[in-house]
């Protein structure tokens, strides 16, 4: 059964009774009449602590709970300053439903929504901010990842049927003229961070076109194994070290845009996973490199 909206009619009225919101948090429950007063009273903590002064709601969208978890939800009190939506939403069980109730109700709220990005235009930035991040912290808990051999698959609950998201339009030709143009800018800074696999693999990546471009899943996981090990080995100057590298992830992006372009969302998940697991495998390259930087930062003069 199709639906033109995941709201009810009784939410969308109490939306219309809120008239709008400076910020709209959502909570996704289904059976958790245990958990969801926590749920709610931490996010609820996390608005009065860090957004008192803006005009907050909570949703509860339950996927058709059992248990009493609309009950509880129902029944715990807010500040008088912020607004509670508990809502079972109209749909196929599963956060995708869940997700298409939130939005509805943030677009007649009033809360700015971000549209998906062209990879091309505005995830450069993100890229060099979660490797930053991403690299930092495995410098902190070095002694803790080193350690772990495997990963091992949790369990997941609820709905396991597949929503098809909308299409993110993506300027492919962009993405693979950004990273040429960084490929004539930045070689010789690469040349001094890549091994000779690498370098011979973005020279051959370089010298492709759009019907044919692509860069080996396994030559980037090489590559961001040694640009870890990179930025460890290096005290300042780090971000620019990843200025220079974004080109090459702009190469990978188009990669993935052409391997996966008739693909499913489900398809595509299964590409992901599989990257996953090479960087899995190949974690002992990783630690190799690692070790071989961390002893010339020791011992700069050898």
């Amino acid at each position: 059964m199709q639906y033109d909206t995941a709201l009810r009619a009784y939410t969308s009225k109490r939306v219309e009774e809120i008239q709008s919101a400076d910020i709209l948090v959502d909570i996704p429950c289904f059976n958790n009449e245990t958990t969801i007063a926590h749920v709610i009273q931490m996010v609820s903590h996390g608005l009065a602590v860090h957004y008192k002064d803006m005009r907050s709601v909570i949703f509860v969208a339950d996927g058709g709970s059992t248990d009493d978890t609309r009950e509880v939800a129902k029944e715990f009190q807010l500040k008088p300053w912020k607004e509670k939506l508990v809502s079972i939403y109209q749909g196929p069980g599963g956060k995708g439903t869940a997700l298409r109730s939130l939005f509805e109700a943030a677009s007649r709220l009033g809360v700015k929504i971000h549209d998906a990005k062209d990879p091309g235009q505005h995830l450069g930035p993100m890229f060099r901010q979660v490797l930053s991040a991403l690299f930092s912290q495995m410098e902190r808990y070095e002694s803790f990842w080193k350690r772990i051999e495997a990963s091992e698959p949790v369990e997941t609950f609820g709905f396991e049927g597949a929503m098809e998201p909308e299409p993110i339009k993506v300027n492919l030709e962009g993405l693979i003229e950004l990273f040429k143009a960084g490929h004539s800018q930045f070689s010789p800074f690469w040349q001094s961070t890549f091994s000779q696999n690498c370098l011979g693999e973005i020279e051959k990546t370089a010298r492709m076109d759009v019907s044919d471009f692509h860069l080996r899943t396994e030559t980037w996981v090489e590559m961001l194994y040694e640009l870890a090990a990179t930025f460890h080995l290096w005290d300042v100057n780090r971000m620019k070290l990843l200025d220079v590298m974004t080109p090459l992830y702009y190469a990978r992006v188009a990669s993935f845009v052409r391997e996966s372009w008739e693909m499913s969302s489900q398809e595509a998940e299964n590409l992901v996973e599989d990257q996953a697991a090479k960087f899995e495998t190949n974690k002992d390259c990783l630690i190799k490199i690692w070790d071989e930087k961390s002893a010339r930062k020791a011992n700069p003069q050898t």
